[in-house]
């Protein structure tokens, strides 16, 4: 019987929703804190070349460089996960070479454009990293 009745919660949308993984303490509220994010960035190589098809993440959102090495995220995501970016080649060879995985911690180049309603939205944060350089895998 109980599995049935966690079947049915889960199929209405409740669930056990945890906050704690972002550092929120949460009482009384469906869902987690989030903010609107939006991240510039251009990735380069040592020589200061673009890369494209870099896999760029910020908390759940993911998305690639284009042929100017050139990132625009614009997204909804937890509230604290916007001060950590992750760089990653996920080509290989192609683009310039292998390059080592980047995660930046960006806490001091977040700027806090919007406030939030006093809920769960937190406001609206920007971050523009200019050239973010990636280093060359050794052999």
């Amino acid at each position: 019987m109980k599995k049935l009745i966690y079947l049915l919660l889960a199929l209405l949308g409740f669930g056990a929703i945890s906050c704690e993984e972002i550092g929120e303490d949460v009482a009384g509220e469906y869902g987690c804190p989030h903010v609107n994010f939006s991240l510039r960035a251009r990735v380069v190589d040592e020589a200061g070349e673009p890369i494209e098809g870099i896999k760029v993440r910020v908390d759940w959102i993911e998305e690639y460089t284009d042929p100017n090495g050139e990132i625009n995220v614009n997204e909804s995501v937890f509230t604290g996960s916007q001060n950590r970016v992750r760089f990653e080649d996920v080509d290989g060879e192609a683009n310039g070479g292998e390059f080592e995985t980047l995660t930046l911690d960006i806490t001091d180049k977040v700027e806090k454009t919007e406030d939030g309603s006093g809920s769960w939205y937190d406001g609206a944060f920007k971050a523009e990293l200019g050239d973010v350089t990636m280093t060359l895998k050794e052999e």
